[in-house]
């Protein structure tokens, strides 16, 4: 059995059976585990997964916030379109990690969904979403975080394309949370 329990842009679920861990669900920059692990180091891969009725949509953030504002640019959300699917990955974490998750999706609003990894196997999760926001371009950086995330975890070809293509607003600057990312990278 799966529960879904948490706050907050992308999925948390807790497998009855294990208190101590609960499974994840990026789409965003939390494609990318050397991201995902600045803040929250437990993370592990454990399915990529699909959304399906849904499609993925970068968003204005909210009023400035240093944290929100570090991508200079739209961030990752999702909306209802049928038809559509938003690919993704499931990260399984430690419990302890459940605060600094929910910081990091401060302003992102909690919805139970049901997502199905590749094998046709359903999980019943929570996801994240900016509700209500103006379209607005992410940022080259911002990005580049989420293809290289889909590219790292094997996320389908046609839906990368679809990532690649997307315009971006085109900022040139310094920005330290792509940089810690790449960081990891070793790049």
């Amino acid at each position: 059995m799966i529960v879904c329990c948490g706050r907050n842009h992308s999925y948390i679920c807790l497998e009855a059976s294990m208190s101590d861990t609960f499974l994840y669900f990026g789409y965003g920059s939390n494609l990318l585990k050397q991201r995902l692990l600045l803040r929250n180091p437990s993370a592990d891969f454990h399915c990529v997964a699909r959304l399906k009725d849904y499609r993925l949509t970068m968003v204005k953030p909210p009023p400035y916030q240093p944290h929100v504002h570090s991508w200079n640019g739209g961030l990752a959300s999702i909306e209802p379109h049928p038809g559509s699917d938003v690919w993704g990955v499931v990260w399984q974490l430690d419990a302890k990690d459940r605060t600094s998750l929910d910081q990091q999706e401060d302003y992102y609003t909690g919805h139970d969904v049901t997502v199905q990894d590749e094998t046709g196997r359903e999980h019943v999760c929570r996801t994240y979403q900016l509700e209500g926001r103006s379209s607005e371009r992410p940022s080259p950086q911002y990005k580049d975080v989420i293809v290289r995330g889909a590219k790292q975890n094997g996320l389908p070809a046609d839906y990368i394309t679809g990532l690649e293509q997307m315009e971006d607003n085109g900022f040139v600057g310094h920005m330290q949370l792509y940089e810690d990312a790449l960081k990891l990278l070793g790049d």
